[in-house]
């Protein structure tokens, strides 16, 4: 293999690798095709050389979900993220057409786990507070703890009988993690998380 092979390759990892520093939050598990609960992370690629790299889709793996009187609450942990999986990046349209390998999905994972002190900040949950409105559409005002801090946030579900489904936009510095970039800014993610959720009642 060519250096200038091994040296694209090796950005191209370290570009994956970015993603999953930025990466957090939301809600919800399983697979909606299964008819379970599913909880989904949008990742940008930014930074001047960002044609280079990959946008990311991260799925929460063990996704629990209770529901009192308020509305759902859901909770995950952040080491059960699934990283780019092929056949959820397939759904996902051409901004996700391009194959992120294992070494790829890997290296982002350790610098998610890193970026958002997993260790010491396991979990992430999304309590709702309140819901406004009636019938299909509502808002809904919910409580976030991520990275060890609490937010409060505005979002609009669609609701369809016992099914509920929303999209959120999170920015990372709003809790106090800094959005992963190398090489100053060459390669970056961008600070705005889209958080895509679908949550089944029992």
């Amino acid at each position: 293999m060519s250096t200038q092979t091994t040296s694209r390759r090796q950005l191209l990892i370290g570009l994956a690798a970015l993603a999953g520093c930025t990466d957090v939050p939301l809600v919800t598990p399983a697979s909606t095709e299964r008819g379970g609960d599913e909880l989904r992370v949008l990742v940008w690629r930014g930074g001047t050389a960002a044609r280079l790299g990959h946008n990311h889709v991260l799925r929460a793996g063990d996704l629990r979900v209770d529901w009192p009187a308020a509305g759902p609450v859901l909770r995950f942990r952040l080491d059960a993220l699934a990283i780019d999986p092929p056949v959820l990046r397939a759904r996902m349209g051409d901004g996700f057409a391009s194959i992120v390998d294992d070494d790829a999905r890997a290296g982002t994972k350790a610098n998610l786990l890193k970026a958002l002190e997993a260790a010491a900040h396991p979990e992430v949950v999304v309590r709702t507070l309140q819901q406004v409105g009636e019938g299909a559409r509502r808002a809904v005002e919910a409580e976030i703890t991520l990275h060890g801090v609490a937010r409060r946030q505005w979002f609009v579900a669609e609701v369809d009988g016992r099914r509920a489904r929303g999209e959120v936009v999170v920015r990372q510095s709003d809790f106090g993690i800094q959005p992963f970039t190398v090489l100053g800014g060459l390669l970056a993610v961008q600070d705005a998380l889209v958080v895509q959720f679908e949550v089944l009642q029992p």
